[in-house]
């Protein structure tokens, strides 16, 4: 990109637009069933199991808050007796970017290494393999290998790279082999491993999540069958499931900068010069057909004068900048001016060159990719 006059034009990186890809990350927000009408299950994630026996209200048992989630990974009496959670995603992951994914995970007996996390394209609810046979897209033990004999919470943390095809995530046991045997707790039968805060959060500190998750949000959240409606459910639609939901890409944002020296302004002044308004209209020029989400402009001082008669030229100059990019770059979702006075310098003030690359202007330009 090329503009008149001296400015330098630099890259940099975006600050975090991190933000959970899957839904009521902590299980806060209960689902109210159509079946019975009560809170008995979490908004957005879906038990193959008993909703009552899955989702847990006592105080002191969750992780953090006030809920957490179980699933069955064993039953002493019943042979391959499992549950498994799913949740569908906010967006569509991008091919080749990699995604973390972390949750607490705790259990009274050791089988930590046998739960996994399983990605699909098709909602898990309709799987026709047999669950021992599914080989997971990761298994907790790929982790910092959890503790297996601690009975307190363990985080787990992994590192996922996306094919692009992800519409569902479940978490389970994916074990070949059968869990039997005796629980150790007296007239307990269920080998449980407790579940709660799961995100799914992109490595990429550039890629936010898609623009209409709100709405994605709200869509999970309206499925309300559990208990017997959902079992009526999955076999009403077994041999021709519902649609899968076609998903928006999370978005990927690229940030310029443009910094605008203290000489693009009069004298002490926050009127713009003419060689400043061809630079300016140049920028406009260039980004007409960009895709751009936000700008941020940030004026600064030297160290020369008073905090008082600082803070009000960098206002002034930021905003003066602000408004032209509003009259000539249309439309502007958002633009954001903000002064700084001498408060962040990227030179010495002692000497007259520091104190002039000090004295500036920044433009933040946003763009989605």
């Amino acid at each position: 990109m090329k503009f008149f006059g001296t400015i330098l034009f630099i890259a940099i990186c975006l600050p975090s637009f991190s933000q959970s890809l899957v839904v009521n990350v902590g299980f806060e927000d209960e689902n109210i069933c159509t079946e019975y009408n009560i809170n008995c299950a979490p908004e957005g994630w879906v038990s193959t199991g008993n909703t009552y026996a899955n989702f847990f209200k006592i105080p002191g048992i969750a992780h953090q808050g006030r809920h957490c989630v179980a699933i069955e990974a064993g039953n002493s009496r019943i042979r391959f007796m499992r549950t498994y959670i799913r949740t569908q995603l906010l967006c569509q992951l991008r091919p080749g970017n990699k995604y973390k994914i972390e949750f607490w995970v705790k259990s009274r007996h050791p089988i930590l290494d046998s739960i996994g996390v399983f990605f699909t394209s098709y909602d898990f609810l309709f799987e026709k393999q047999m669950k021992n046979k599914i080989v997971p897209s990761l298994y907790i033990a790929q982790a910092s290998s959890p503790n297996k004999t601690d009975t307190n919470w363990q985080k787990i943390s992994l590192e996922y790279t996306a094919t692009g095809k992800e519409v569902f995530m479940t978490l389970g046991n994916f074990s070949i082999r059968d869990i039997t045997g005796p629980t150790g707790i007296g007239l307990e039968n269920h080998f449980y491993v407790f579940l709660d805060d799961v995100s799914l959060i992109a490595v990429d500190p550039n890629e936010k999540i898609c623009e209409d998750w709100q709405k994605v949000r709200d869509d999970i959240y309206s499925f309300d069958p559990r208990h017997e409606w959902l079992e009526r459910y999955i076999k009403t639609y077994a041999s021709h499931p519902p649609a899968v939901p076609v998903l928006e890409k999370t978005t990927i944002y690229k940030i310029d900068t443009l910094v605008l020296p203290d000489l693009f302004f009069e004298t002490a002044k926050y009127d713009l010069s003419k060689s400043n308004n061809i630079l300016l209209d140049s920028l406009c020029y260039i980004l007409r057909y960009k895709m751009i989400d936000s700008v941020v402009i940030e004026g600064h001082t030297d160290n020369v004068g008073t905090f008082n008669y600082n803070q009000k030229l960098s206002e002034e100059r930021a905003n003066l900048v602000a408004d032209y990019l509003k009259e000539h770059l249309q439309p502007l979702r958002r633009v954001i001016s903000r002064g700084w006075a001498a408060d962040k310098p990227i030179a010495e003030n002692k000497t007259p060159e520091g104190r002039q690359k000090n004295r500036r202007v920044e433009l933040f330009i946003y763009i989605r990719q």
